[in-house]
């Protein structure tokens, strides 16, 4: 059992006088309705990639774009998105446990939060407006040796970056209160705040891309901050949790929350300098790289966002719950039960799109500004990255499996392994593979880092669990190669049939999918994959007329 961090549950329930109560909610419910919710962003996310592509290609505009929105996000990181799984929501869902007193204290809490963030990343919007230049040269000054980019490309980074840059007010205030949201599994306003994000910028290519570039994506961006935080108030308001605003730095939970947080800080300042090399080196090789990564990995990430996130964004304050009570029995079960849901779920999904890649892109990207040799290179970016995103399912339970148990230490030791062994693989692989040397090189990373979080983690998932999870992963594997050889068959005759007509790019993917989807589920049916059965089962009750 890991005695790290059981101090501030058992001082929580002391000192607002409640009995442990672990609110009870199927961690299949809250996977489906933060499920539910993230498909209408994902799919918003898809447009706004393929309007991206159209209007702006696979090259310089693209790349500038995507070099502000990187370094917006690692600020973003540093700030706040790191802090939500691993400190925010085990501190605030174990107020949770504490009861009503609790849930008052978790107002006053969320309160001093917002401040203090909102306050910080202010300060550090406005210093960043002011020094664009400077972040944008460190973010692809080793490029710009001997590289076929211009000083336009830089400059128009210099001005995607000051637009953004705001944005990083709201999206802490939102990650503080999404995280509040969270703890009390109240999952949907979180869930769409992606689609909401993405709205916005979908607008603003139509509405001003024509005549601004990508700077109209910019703003988007701003526009989608504002809205995300707006909806994360409103629902707060809207269950009698309206954070207290203040400055009261005495709060026990404010200690812990930085206790928990300094070594995942450590590791995003790891992380920023692996980002920044590899943005770098994108920069520096082929012209349609940046871009071609940047769409290989929205689709990739498509497939992590809708079935990993939900799973476990539902699955950290419940195992949070169990270690609050020292339940190891209940917190191994609830860890292993989230693994085999992610089995049956993204098992077949990856095996799917690596399949279907080449029409899958054809109909998304290749189109408008974006043509035929970007595409074969968003392809073996997509087909390369896979891997990388099939082991990070797994890894990304697992790393909150710990965070759940407050320890933050040990994932980010093995985060910094991890992103040695990219910088040692990407250099090694650069100069001759260009674009594909780094892509490799992020699923090597991948790949030992879910290694080392299994190694671990062995004594919480014990053997029993391990063998129950083996068990789903081969009947899973199994269901997917029928689904494949469904898929890809699918694929050729409708190539065959279909090829002249102008929807045959549409068909070409649908007819796959639904003959694979129709293959697995007959599959699963005989490998007695019961938990799709399950997941099944609860998407219908939520969709059942009626229920709230």
């Amino acid at each position: 059992m890991d005695p790290v961090g059981k101090d501030i549950e058992g001082e929580s329930r002391r000192r607002h006088g409640a009995q442990a109560q672990v609110p009870q909610r199927g961690l299949a419910v809250v996977a489906t309705v933060i499920f539910l919710g993230s498909i209408l962003g994902r799919v918003l996310g898809l447009v706004r990639e393929q309007l991206a592509a159209s209007r702006f290609g696979a090259g310089d505009r693209i790349a500038a774009f995507t070099v502000a929105d990187n370094l917006n996000t690692l600020v973003f990181d540093l700030i706040s998105s790191g802090m939500l799984e691993a400190a925010l929501i085990p501190v605030l869902s174990a107020l949770v446990v504490a009861g009503a007193a609790g849930r008052q204290q978790l107002r006053r809490v969320t309160g001093v939060l917002l401040t203090l963030s909102v306050s910080i990343a202010a300060g550090l919007a406005a210093v960043g407006v002011l020094l664009a230049p400077v972040l944008v040269r460190l973010m692809t000054s080793i490029g710009e040796r001997g590289n076929r980019r211009d000083a336009m490309a830089t400059e128009l980074a210099a001005q995607n970056l000051r637009i953004v840059l705001p944005s990083l007010v709201f999206l802490v205030a939102g990650t503080v209160m999404i995280a509040a949201l969270y703890a009390v599994q109240r999952p949907a306003t979180p869930s769409l705040g992606g689609a909401a994000r993405n709205l916005c910028v979908v607008a603003a290519i139509l509405v001003g891309g024509e005549r601004y570039g990508t700077r109209a994506m910019a703003a988007g961006v701003l526009i989608g901050a504002v809205v995300l935080a707006a909806m994360q108030w409103v629902s707060l308001a809207r269950a009698g949790l309206r954070p207290q605003l203040g400055f009261d730095r005495s709060l026990p939970e404010l200690r812990e929350i930085g206790r928990l947080y300094l070594p995942v800080l450590l590791g995003l300042v790891v992380s920023s300098v692996v980002v920044i090399i590899d943005r770098n080196l994108a920069w520096r090789a082929e012209t349609d790289a940046v871009g071609a990564m940047r769409y290989a990995t929205t689709l990739a990430q498509l497939i992590l966002g809708l079935v990993v996130a939900a799973v476990s964004l539902a699955v950290l304050p419940q195992l949070s719950y169990h270690h609050a009570i020292a339940d190891d029995s209940g917190f191994s079960s609830k860890l292993v039960q989230a693994m085999k849901l992610i089995t049956v779920l993204l098992v077949p999904a990856v095996v799917g799109m690596a399949v279907l890649a080449r029409p899958i892109v054809a109909l998304l990207f290749e189109h408008g500004q974006t043509g035929p040799e970007a595409a074969d290179l968003i392809v073996a970016a997509l087909l390369l990255y896979l891997p990388g995103h099939l082991l990070a399912g797994y890894d990304q339970v697992l790393i909150f499996s710990f965070y759940a148990r407050k320890n933050t230490r040990l994932p980010v030791v093995i985060g910094v392994v991890a992103s040695v062994g990219y910088i040692v693989t990407a250099f090694a692989l650069f100069d001759r593979y260009q674009m594909r040397g780094l892509v490799v090189a992020n699923t090597a990373q991948f790949a030992v880092h879910t290694v080392l979080m299994l190694w671990f983690g062995r004594r919480v998932i014990t053997l029993d669990g391990f063998r129950s999870l083996a068990g789903t992963i081969a009947r899973s594997a199994g269901a997917s190669a029928g689904m494949a050889v469904a898929a890809w068959g699918a694929w050729r005759l409708t190539g065959r049939w279909f090829g002249s007509l102008r929807i045959a790019e549409l068909i070409e993917v649908l007819v796959p999918i639904i003959a694979g989807a129709f293959v697995y589920a007959i599959a699963a049916r005989a490998l007695r994959i019961t938990e799709l059965d399950q997941l099944v089962q609860t998407i219908r009750q939520r969709l059942r007329p009626g229920r709230r």
